[in-house]
């Protein structure tokens, strides 16, 4: 008696591996990271060369930025930028700043960017049309900027 109930508890056990798919649970697939591209207008700007990490808004400053993104691939995604920023200068007037280059975002949240005038690391952030951006590192591009997808 003692067999036959292991037996009918091992045909139970198979047969429930079998409904349930009997493997492994798969893992679903990774995301990437959102698809940013698009222009967006300048809402916030801070940095500690250009604004002694004081924040201002329009019309204070003013700007663009241009995002091209190719599709990711993995947890990764890269692309193209390029920005015009005004800020006001040490005389009272403004300061027209703009570059262009290339980009990485990750699916981590992770920002780099590679352009003519600057480079730099940091994080990004896209909820709903605003997306922000600060640059941590190196100390001379460290900013945080907010922009608004038009």
């Amino acid at each position: 008696m003692v067999r036959r109930r292991f037996n009918l508890w091992a045909v139970f056990a198979g047969a429930l591996a079998w409904a349930c798919g009997g493997d492994d649970p798969v893992d679903p697939p990774d995301e990437g990271p959102p698809d940013v591209s698009g222009t967006y207008s300048l809402e916030s700007f801070s940095s500690a060369v250009a604004t002694g990490n004081v924040a201002l808004s329009p019309p204070d400053v003013s700007g663009t930025l241009t995002l091209v993104q190719s599709p990711s691939t993995g947890r990764e995604a890269t692309g193209t930028f390029d920005f015009d920023v005004t800020v006001p200068d040490s005389e009272g007037g403004t300061e027209r700043v703009g570059d262009q280059g290339t980009y990485t975002i990750r699916a981590d949240g992770t920002w780099e960017q590679r352009g003519d005038l600057f480079q730099g690391t940091g994080t990004f952030t896209l909820e709903g049309a605003v997306l922000t951006l600060t640059v941590s590192q190196p100390i001379p591009s460290v900013s945080r900027s907010v922009w608004r997808r038009q």
